[in-house]
């Protein structure tokens, strides 16, 4: 075979090469369509389903939900009136948006300390109303602590180095 052939035949791979790596960075990555196919099965619904980092998204027919895994980071969108957490690290966050309201879900570890009735406290101070605390420790590290406040509703739960925030508004 002629050097030229050689070249011509090297240039087409790469060509070929260089086409193939473009289409497929537009499709979708093979795990998000599987998630997708498994949920539609289970679920008789269309769904879509986009993952990058520690981020997936999954959406359907008016709903939403966004989990954020690992990334230590308060939630931006969360309702003002409800306390921040600021005790130990924030592990992952859900987001969920659907015609009954929006819901967040915060879970937090190296969790230690007083936080129950620290926590019972910020949520008065922030105007919420039927305030339901269940300390279950002696140090008060663990337990529930809910209250309400308008269309607002949130649960702490704590306890082993570990907490779990929930937080639902009402439209």
């Amino acid at each position: 075979m002629p050097l030229s052939s050689k070249v011509r035949s090297a240039g087409i791979l790469l060509a070929l090469l260089a086409v193939s790596a473009t289409i497929t960075s537009c499709q979708k990555k093979i795990e998000d369509v599987l998630v997708e196919k498994a949920i539609e099965q289970s679920t008789g619904k269309k769904v879509a389903v986009n993952s990058g980092g520690n981020n997936i998204t999954i959406q359907s027919e008016g709903q939403k939900i966004e989990i954020q895994g690992n990334n230590g980071v308060w939630p931006a969108d969360m309702p003002a009136d409800v306390p921040k957490f600021s005790w130990g690290k924030i592990k992952a966050v859900t987001r969920a948006e659907t015609p009954e309201g929006k819901n967040w879900s915060v879970v937090c570890e190296n969790v230690s300390g007083n936080i129950v009735k620290e926590f019972e406290s910020q949520l008065k101070s922030n105007g919420f109303k039927n305030i339901s605390t269940i300390v279950t420790s002696g140090e008060s590290s663990g337990g529930v602590v809910s209250g309400e406040k308008e269309k607002l509703k949130v649960v702490l739960m704590t306890g082993n180095g570990t907490a779990s925030l929930s937080v639902v508004q009402e439209p």
